[in-house]
């Protein structure tokens, strides 16, 4: 079976979830505990999805190794200060209806092929243009130009460029992670071949 795997961390997926969220956060939201954060890793593959188990205990799930790579990206949400997260898989059918930022090319720990994956930032509008604020437009222009430095293995240049960045940045978690790679890769340069990727080894 064909589908989308979605893994989520403090509540069910539904749609507009993190303005839910927001609403919920609020003072004037319905929720006694607060806050609550949600995270997400979507990803679409082959599953297989039905009960699992004996007569006597059944569940209704999904098992697959789609499933397994949408889990491992919700846990990177941690790791990268996001919320929502997908695979390449997902981004190339949704790229004309969503405003994604990529933000690596990885292997997640415990899976066995790499794949660029994407912060999902908001939708488009009708006409294909940004649904966000200039600043925020700005702030996506300005990350990019720091993820092309990082990615042509220019470490000098793209540390500069993410010192300045995290001046404005919304994400500081993020501008962090990739310099600190910047800083251990221009004393210690990973090999000639470098391909970009990030090998993660734990969850």
């Amino acid at each position: 079976m064909l589908g989308l795997a979605l893994s989520a961390s403090g509540c069910t997926m539904e749609p507009y979830s993190l303005q839910a969220e927001t609403i919920l956060n609020s003072d004037n939201g319905a929720l006694p505990f607060r806050p609550l954060h949600t995270r997400f890793g979507l990803h679409t593959g082959r599953v297989v999805v039905g009960n699992v188990g004996s007569l006597s205990r059944l569940q209704y799930t999904a098992l697959g190794a789609a499933v397994n790579f949408a889990s491992r990206l919700e846990g990177l949400n941690k790791v990268y200060g996001t919320r929502i997260l997908v695979s390449s898989d997902v981004a190339v059918h949704v790229e004309n209806k969503f405003v994604l930022r990529e933000i690596d090319f990885v292997v997640p720990a415990g899976t066995s092929f790499p794949s660029r994956i994407f912060e999902l930032i908001a939708e488009k509008d009708d006409d294909g243009g940004f649904l966000v604020s200039a600043a925020k437009k700005r702030e996506l222009e300005e990350w990019s130009s720091c993820y092309a430095l990082y990615q042509s293995g220019e470490w000098g240049d793209a540390l500069d460029a993410l010192e300045r960045h995290r001046e404005t940045a919304s994400n500081k978690q993020l501008v962090d992670i990739f310099a600190k790679r910047c800083k251990r890769f221009a004393s210690k340069p990973p090999a000639s071949d470098w391909d970009g990727i990030y090998w993660f080894e734990k969850k």
